[in-house]
């Protein structure tokens, strides 16, 4: 017991720390942030945009639009992708606007209407996407049933749900990270 008191008592004596970031530290440090957010609103719109291509390519190779159902399906996950890359060229617009060489206050406005946008984002339209998504994926099952053999369905039945389960993890792991990203833009002041 006398080791935990004596570490108590260092504890309770140190000095706190009168470091304290300058300005051109702080905004080093939102420029790189912007700079992270600007390649990921990249790359998510390059993926999206492969996706969307390679499902409009599969739409038309397959004929979907002469299968209702099928056609339904595929539609509408193409749509939830083409939403989301527009609001991705939206947030991407945004983000030039969040210029770093402004004053202070004016930035931190900038910052928080941008952080604002994209709560809205991640926390409404990217779960109403993804469920429509899935929704669309789901519509294609029967059509699969009816055209593949039952090891084929079963195989794109559990590997694309199990996917979707994978992505829904590892998207709701990108947003903690962005939002803990614009947290900090948000707040700087």
């Amino acid at each position: 017991m006398k080791t935990f008191e004596e570490l108590q008592n260092i504890w309770d004596h140190q000095t706190e720390s009168d470091i304290k970031p300058t300005v051109t530290e702080i905004i080093k440090k939102a420029e790189a942030h912007t700079k992270k957010i600007k390649r990921s609103h990249f790359w998510t719109k390059v993926i999206l945009s492969l996706t969307s291509l390679i499902l409009i390519s599969y739409f038309i190779w397959v004929g979907a639009y002469r299968q209702t159902l099928f056609g339904f399906g595929l539609c509408i996950m193409i749509t939830m992708l083409l939403v989301r890359i527009a609001l991705e060229w939206r947030s991407a617009k945004k983000l030039e606007n969040l210029k770093t060489d402004v004053n202070l206050i004016e930035y931190s406005k900038l910052a928080h209407q941008f952080y604002e946008w994209r709560k809205k984002i991640h926390y409404i339209f990217t779960p109403v996407i993804y469920l429509a998504y899935v929704v669309g994926f789901t519509l294609l099952l029967p059509v699969f049933k009816d055209n593949f053999s039952r090891g084929f369905y079963l195989y794109i039945l559990s590997s694309g749900y199990v996917f979707l389960l994978i992505f829904a993890l590892l998207m709701i792991r990108i947003i903690k990270k962005e939002i803990k990203i614009l947290n900090f833009l948000k707040n700087i002041s």
